[in-house]
């Protein structure tokens, strides 16, 4: 009778401990979930664009709002050069926060985003990092869904561009090397008769050479200008060599008139030397930095440009040379009076 009492009692224990497990389980899980929800209350973060429809290449500002309560700090994070599709093109510095009527304080920071990328795509989720009395913690702001589009109008067709063929295999044959070495003999034999000839005459008839005149930059740049516009490149559906072409024109001329080294360096590369120079001003660093960009986009990403924007192109470089080329002309005037 003994050992069964005990037995009745140690059921009742155990029946007792499992309650009270089960008790206090429920509190823990409803105290987590009540510090959970309060924590989702005291900060959250919401992204907005100023447009959610742009062309290829134009710029997006991604705003980040940041709603907290005055014991959490606010960190932003560094996103870099790049943030999905999407080029960091300006990262701005979160402002001051400001405080709200309902106790809340609020604090945003602005990126200048672009992308050459056709189509629908998700600027992505950035994550903000907060400090606060209750411990440290992150808080993800939303997708934003930004459609870009090309500026091709519908029923125009850009340039039919095909890449280069590869070199042909050429047959080597021996007596073709012969005649071939032969001809070149020839050509240089024939070469040094008609100079000593020239050489002759020049000294007979004692005509004096005209001393060399060198051409100004812009003189240069203008006259390959116009000779690009008589080659009509467009209208043979060369768009790409076009604008190559058009670009060296703009470069060489930097070149010769500023002594900056445009050709031989990328466009980032030439934006960062631009930008450390007082050679050019505000107004033409802007008008050469929209330049090359447009060019690019042509010639890197496969853009097709309307023929209202290739005349812009071409319009841009020749403004650009003549506001230079008149700046450069006063700038002597003044030298001249002093």
């Amino acid at each position: 009778m003994v050992i069964k009492g005990y037995q009745i009692l140690s059921k009742l224990l155990i029946s007792v401990l499992v309650v009270y497990t089960l008790v206090l389980s429920k509190d823990i899980a409803f105290a987590q979930q009540s510090n959970d929800t309060e924590d989702r209350g005291t900060i959250e973060a919401v992204a907005s664009v100023d447009k959610d429809e742009v062309t290829i290449g134009d710029k997006i500002k991604l705003a980040i709002r940041v709603k907290y309560k005055d014991d959490i700090s606010v960190q932003f994070p560094e996103v870099g050069k790049q943030i999905g599709v999407f080029a960091i093109k300006e990262a701005g510095i979160a402002g001051t926060p400001k405080r709200e009527k309902d106790g809340y304080s609020v604090v945003e920071r602005d990126y200048l985003l672009n992308s050459y990328e056709i189509g629908r795509h998700a600027i992505p989720s950035l994550k903000i990092k907060y400090k606060g009395s209750r411990g440290d913690g992150e808080v993800a702001a939303n997708e934003v869904i930004i459609d870009i589009k090309g500026v091709i109008k519908e029923g125009e067709m850009s340039g039919d561009i095909k890449d280069i063929l590869p070199p042909a295999d050429v047959p080597t044959s021996f007596k073709r090397l012969i005649v071939w070495i032969s001809l070149g003999l020839g050509l240089l034999l024939l070469s040094g008769i008609i100079y000593g000839l020239v050489y002759k005459f020049k000294k007979r008839s004692k005509i004096q050479e005209q001393p060399f005149i060198k051409r100004t930059p812009h003189e240069i740049a203008y006259e390959l200008l116009e000779r690009l516009l008589k080659e009509d490149l467009i209208a043979k559906g060369l768009v790409k060599e076009y604008y190559y072409r058009i670009t060296n024109i703009l470069r060489h001329y930097i070149e010769d008139r500023f002594g900056l080294l445009a050709p031989e360096r990328t466009t980032e590369e030439f934006f960062t030397v631009m930008a450390h120079t007082n050679q050019l001003d505000d107004t033409h660093k802007m008008l050469i930095r929209e330049f090359l960009e447009r060019c690019d986009m042509v010639k890197y990403a496969k853009y097709g440009p309307s023929n209202l924007e290739i005349k812009e192109t071409y319009d841009a470089a020749k403004r650009f040379i003549d506001e230079t080329t008149e700046r450069l002309k006063e700038k002597e005037v003044v030298a001249d009076r002093k």
